[in-house]
């Protein structure tokens, strides 16, 4: 069984179960909400609003895209196969984690790559794949449909006893007996109608369903088989139950790149896509006549001088009909190239970072940093970033690096007696910690050491 296969189960499997668990029929309690999990299918409003490029839909890095549970089962594919939790946040050394979030991602880990495994094996028993449309495929969920309705010819012909049939690649059953008939009418008429399409009141009108999917001459030429199938007891969709509950909301949040960190909003999951970007290129002074600047180039504008480096490009000209150089934004983004632009291009340079920014972070946290509230904030592994409001919908600043420190509001909890660093380990994680309104800065002699010290600095 290929990767894709896997991913493509899982995904189907993983809608199902939460499909199940808000309709009340899944047989398991997931230990979350019913929003949390309403959250992770819902789609994104304004999926077409921007351009993203293709890979990010395959990629673990980024804000996941919309609908969550596709990035979530892509996820939990790449950890059955690695046996690894994986989590892009590592990237960010700088922003640290709890302690304790290390071992519970070990048991994460641990707990997928055994109880996936254990799915990956009932998947491979599965001897044939059918699709059945609804009303029909809720109908086998709950048992009232026993009998499959089908033409003897492809794979079908091959289907006998004892086969294992998997449903909408999520229901699994096995083969009682296969029974054959001339016709869709004769086979409606020897087996029981309400088996094989309950619900529908006459033979007449079961045979125009099946003329939807076969022809006369494909029904008359091979003929039709009633298969006759019992739901097995051991569906794969437990394993995934199981997985989910065990998970619940941290894991289900790590697993699709939200870090942990003291202040982290523990229910809370990433907003839209579009939602980022709409907000990101509102106007910025939408009561001005003639103004375009959007709040992105505003902000833009306003921490493009905070980077020694000109991560966010420079700033220069009142526009002049100039054109801005070609640089590739994802070139720079990883070799820090600095571009000029000027005043005529700044919506389109802001747009084209954002974008990137929200494809390429590996660090995502939904968290509280005063002034601002609840913010969802983003940030690529150098350090840059932005931040919005917990939904999306108003941009709050990006995030800069100045004197290659990243500055940043984490509600991390430092004791002054834990609060030494040597300089060498600060170069190593190319930065220095700082939390809250703490900043390190270096001090003694010989053994240079970073000392704690409290320190009033700005919003961001």
């Amino acid at each position: 069984m290929s990767a894709v296969d896997i991913r493509n189960r899982i995904e189907e499997l993983l809608k199902f179960t939460l499909h199940s668990f808000l309709n009340e029929t899944l047989q398991f309690d997931l230990h979350m909400s019913k929003d949390f999990c309403s959250h992770l299918l819902k789609h994104d409003p304004s999926p077409d609003l921007f351009n993203f490029s293709a890979q990010s839909d395959d990629s673990l890095k980024g804000v996941p895209p919309y609908p969550l549970y596709k990035r979530l089962a892509f996820a939990l594919q790449h950890t059955i196969m690695s046996g690894t939790f994986y989590r892009t946040y590592n990237q960010m050394p700088m922003l640290g984690v709890e302690c304790s979030l290390s071992h519970k991602e070990q048991a994460w880990g641990l707990l997928i790559s055994r109880k996936g495994s254990d799915l990956i094996d009932v998947l491979k028993t599965v001897d044939f794949e059918l699709h059945v449309r609804e009303p029909f495929f809720s109908q086998l969920a709950d048992g009232v449909k026993r009998i499959e309705g089908r033409c003897a010819a492809g794979k079908c012909s091959s289907i006998g006893s004892g086969n294992l049939i998997l449903f909408n690649e999520c229901l699994l059953f096995k083969v009682q007996d296969v029974r054959w008939h001339a016709s869709f009418s004769d086979m409606l008429e020897a087996e029981s109608l309400a088996e094989v399409l309950p619900g529908v009141k006459s033979i007449k009108e079961g045979v125009q369903i099946y003329r939807k999917f076969y022809s006369e001459e494909e029904e008359y030429s091979s003929g039709v088989l009633a298969i006759c199938i019992s739901r097995v007891a051991l569906q794969p969709y437990f394993y995934l139950a199981s997985i989910l509950s065990e998970l619940s909301y941290s894991g289900i949040r790590g697993i699709l790149g939200l870090t942990n960190t003291k202040g982290t909003t523990e229910h809370a999951l990433p907003p839209p896509r579009s939602a980022l970007l709409s907000s990101f290129t509102m106007p910025y002074n939408k009561n001005v006549k003639g103004s375009t600047l959007t709040h992105g180039a505003r902000a833009l504008a306003k921490h493009a001088h905070r980077s020694n480096n000109k991560f966010w490009g420079i700033l220069d000209g009142s526009g002049g009909g100039e054109e801005a150089s070609k640089v590739d934004i994802k070139t720079r983004l990883s070799q820090q190239e600095p571009l000029r632009v000027f005043d005529s291009n700044k919506n389109k340079l802001a747009l084209d970072v954002i974008v990137n920014l929200v494809e390429e972070c590996c660090w995502l946290n939904l968290h509280v940093v005063p002034p601002h509230g609840d913010v969802f904030e983003i940030r690529i592994s150098h350090g840059y970033g932005a931040r919005w409001s917990k939904d999306g919908s108003k941009l709050a600043s990006l995030s800069v690096v100045t004197n290659g420190l990243a500055l940043h509001r984490d509600n991390m909890r430092m004791s002054t007696q834990n609060s030494t660093l040597t300089m060498k380990q600060a170069v190593n994680d190319g930065c220095s910690r700082i939390g809250g309104n703490y900043c390190l800065l270096a001090a003694k002699c010989k053994a240079i050491t970073l000392v704690l010290f409290k320190l009033k600095y700005p919003t961001l």
